[in-house]
């Protein structure tokens, strides 16, 4: 199993604080942790500054012009436990507003 934990999870309605997300090996989501799940410490698991969401065209976040949670919704994003890799990090975000800034980076992990 491999574990991605980060600031926040967009899981497609709601940012889960320090959440972790645990894939299988061969690439599905096997589990959407809760709020601080992602502050304990696994086996193989990645801690990343930013917001995970499911995947999306990196190349929307140039022309947006809405909030963060209005951006995602508009995407019609969500996990569910048939999703596989990749995810999206969001980085460069205001981490107490939860909305984009100048900086704002989109990365795929995989």
């Amino acid at each position: 199993m491999r574990h991605f934990a980060a600031n926040y999870v967009f899981d497609g309605s709601n940012f889960i604080r320090n959440c972790c997300l645990s894939f299988s090996d061969e690439g599905r989501l096997v589990e959407i942790g809760g709020e601080n799940s992602g502050i304990e410490e696994w086996e193989r698991m990645i801690f990343l500054n930013g917001i995970i969401c499911p995947h999306f065209d990196v190349e929307d976040l140039t022309c947006n012009a809405m909030p963060l949670q209005e951006f995602l919704l508009s995407k019609n994003l969500h996990f569910g436990l048939s999703y596989s890799l990749p995810v999206v990090l969001l980085e460069g975000v205001d981490l107490q507003t939860l909305n984009f800034t100048e900086n704002t980076i989109a990365k795929e992990i995989y």
